[in-house]
């Protein structure tokens, strides 16, 4: 699967298409889109994509808890 994610990342395929070829590589079971998104996330190929996935939650979080704080 490696060699996939290479190969995806490599032609520049977006992570969510990458999310869902993967998926069907797996054959599209019941946990097959949450093993296909950790695989995309975790392949060393999409360091900059897991970073910015990081970021944005973390911005959300932070956003979230501000709210909170405010009311």
């Amino acid at each position: 699967m490696d060699a996939v994610q290479r190969l995806l990342s490599d032609r520049r395929v977006s992570v969510m298409d990458s999310i869902i070829i993967t998926r069907e590589l797996l054959g599209a079971g019941l946990t097959a889109l949450g093993d296909a998104k950790g695989i995309v996330l975790s392949s060393p190929s999409r360091t900059v994509e897991r970073q910015r996935h990081e970021e944005l939650v973390d911005a959300l979080l932070d956003a979230v808890d501000q709210d909170a704080e405010n009311g």
